[in-house]
């Protein structure tokens, strides 16, 4: 790979280009069982590079998975002609980097080989323990595990070439319960860089209890609820934080954070930050997909808004020094702020700890539809399942209602932020309590 990316950056260079080439060598294995039969196991590889050319302010972009140099030709050729088609912005999008130094990350260790038989029987037994619950575990929508493994290229004319792998895997089920002629089902999952530090049957087991203690639903009266979200909830409202604290939505003016830099926007107990090296982390990196040397990056600290998720360009465009949060979704893709592992830094008690102090409120641990909010205004409706709590204790089970609001107010109602971290994708956070909450009930 190194040899046909340098080679394409000579081809670029000579032809009076400024040059970017990003290189994504990608092996993914995943495997679904359903009534312990295996339902498919799929291994693919998938490689290929992106090229990014700059000259006189006009930007061209091609990608190939055709790597031979007919391909390689072909790919530059096309991302000199859609150079020449494109405005001249005299954008400077390139990374500038070459004299910085790079952290190494655990990613870049191999991880011990493990065989597909292992990982199979994981998702055979995540499945049994789901089944063997109880009699109100009627089935499951399939059982699944997931690893994803590649090895990542950026280089510059700007005088750098960088290189890692990374890898993370994940396991998951979604467990069904059923009472009389109610049907519920829990979801749940986990996530880790090595498959042998993946508890299958523990996943099997939280599944099946979290579709199981939703049998019984009863709607509540709509009003205003404090509300505790665990860590697997709260971590959709990471999700839009990652979308609105995006620098290009902020220069575009299209984001709730808008000129809210510096400002106060939660509790100082709320801490927001992007870690790409923390122990264990499934997307650490020493490098984001520019090439930046990556650094922890508090973007919400004490409460306060300390910054956005940047990429060169937008870097530039608002005068502050990148934060390395350049990230593609391969390398058929361009470059976008975003995070590696977000997560909110933990508080000092436990959940149980927490709801025994509730008086009423819900306890919520599914939000459905939060990639409906609009980012914004930042307002949002989402379905919610969980628990009314009453005095510390559950009463019943809640299912099918509306929780609704606005970030900004959603942050600041934030009151007490729990110890135990969970994981789902890029996003981790505790379970968070949280006041005044809109909820439309019966």
């Amino acid at each position: 790979m190194e040899e046909r990316i340098y080679r394409i950056l000579d081809m670029a260079s000579s032809g009076g280009y400024e040059c970017e080439v990003y290189g994504e060598d990608t092996d993914s294995y995943q495997v679904e069982i359903y009534r312990g039969q295996i339902e498919s196991i799929d291994r693919s590889r998938d490689c290929g590079i992106g090229i990014r050319l700059v000259r006189e302010g006009r930007i061209g972009y091609s990608y190939s998975n055709e790597l031979s140099d007919q391909g390689l030709e072909s790919a530059l050729e096309e991302a000199k002609n859609n150079a020449a088609g494109s405005s001249a912005m005299d954008k400077d999008v390139l990374a500038d980097n070459s004299a910085l130094p790079v952290t190494r990350t655990a990613a870049d260790e191999p991880c011990p080989e493990v065989e597909s038989a292992f990982k199979i029987e994981g998702v055979r037994k995540m499945e049994e323990a789901a089944l063997g619950f109880g009699e109100v575990i009627v089935n499951t929508e399939g059982a699944g595990y997931s690893e994803v493994s590649s090895e990542v290229f950026v280089a510059s004319t700007r005088g750098f070439l960088r290189r890692e792998k990374r890898s993370c895997c994940s396991c998951s089920i979604a467990a069904v319960a059923g009472k009389n002629d109610e049907i519920r089902s829990g979801w749940y999952l986990a996530q880790a860089v090595d498959p042998l530090a993946l508890d299958f049957a523990a996943v099997g087991r939280e599944a099946a209890v979290r579709a199981s203690s939703l049998l019984d639903c009863q709607p509540i009266e709509t009003g205003r609820y404090s509300v505790i979200l665990d860590g697997s909830a709260f971590y959709e409202i990471i999700y839009l934080l990652e979308q609105a604290l995006s620098a290009e939505m902020v220069v575009k003016g299209t984001s709730v954070f808008t000129g809210k830099q510096d400002l106060r926007i939660a509790p100082d107990i709320f801490s927001l930050v992007d870690d790409p090296f923390m122990p264990g982390g499934c997307f650490n990196a020493s490098f984001d997909d520019e090439g930046v040397p990556r650094k922890k990056y508090f973007l919400v600290e004490g409460g306060i808004l300390r910054g956005y998720f940047h990429n060169s360009y937008s870097a530039r465009k608002m005068g502050t020094e990148p934060t390395a949060n350049a990230v593609r979704s391969s390398f058929k893709s361009l470059p976008l702020p975003g995070a590696t592992n977000l997560f909110v830094i933990p508080g000092k008690r436990d959940l149980p700890e927490i709801l025994a102090d509730l008086e009423d409120g819900l306890y919520v641990q599914n939000l459905m539809g939060m990639h409906t909010a609009d980012s914004m205004s930042g307002d949002f409706s989402v379905g919610v399942n969980g628990y009314h709590i009453r005095s510390g204790q559950i009463k019943h089970a809640i299912c099918e209602m509306t929780l609704s609001g606005n970030i900004l107010d959603l942050l600041g109602g934030i009151r007490e932020i729990g110890k135990k971290i969970v994981f789902i994708g890029s996003y981790g956070s505790p379970s968070v309590l949280l006041e005044d909450l809109s909820v439309s009930g019966k």
